[in-house]
């Protein structure tokens, strides 16, 4: 699709098994495109290449989508529950209002940490191999 100095672009053919991840955006046409995958094989314009999505990506998005939020609504419910019945509020609705303000902050800070490990070379996507050249090389 694109390349750049250790960059590329990649046109990405998605089967049943992908889930949705979010690492991939739609281009103009409709086509599905990874952007920014790094590139250490020298990947040409119209290569068919292979990208690696290392495994610890998956592993700590799982946790930090669905156990980091699910965790700060129980939790901001207790203490929420506990504050309320301390101050004499109802303890249902103190519970919901801090699982509510909880799970919010929780998903916020997901966000952030998303965007920071977005930028970490660590976790990023890369060609692992080149499957097929479209021309020699110069």
């Amino acid at each position: 699709m694109a390349v750049g100095e250790g960059i590329v672009d990649v046109r990405m053919d998605v089967g049943p098994a992908c889930d949705g991840c979010g690492l991939c955006a739609s281009g103009r046409n409709g086509e599905t495109i990874m952007r920014g995958v790094r590139d250490t094989l020298g990947a040409m314009v119209g290569d068919t290449v292979d990208v690696t999505i290392p495994d610890s990506v998956t592993r700590r998005a799982i946790v930090a989508v669905f156990v980091v939020p699910v965790v700060a609504l129980f939790a901001g419910y207790l203490a929420g529950f506990l504050l309320g019945s301390w101050l004499h509020v109802s303890p249902d609705l103190a519970g919901f209002v801090l699982a509510i303000v909880a799970a919010s902050t929780a998903f916020v800070g997901v966000r952030t940490a998303e965007k920071r490990v977005a930028q970490s070379e660590r976790f990023s996507p890369q060609v692992s191999a080149i499957i097929a050249r479209t021309h020699d090389r110069p």
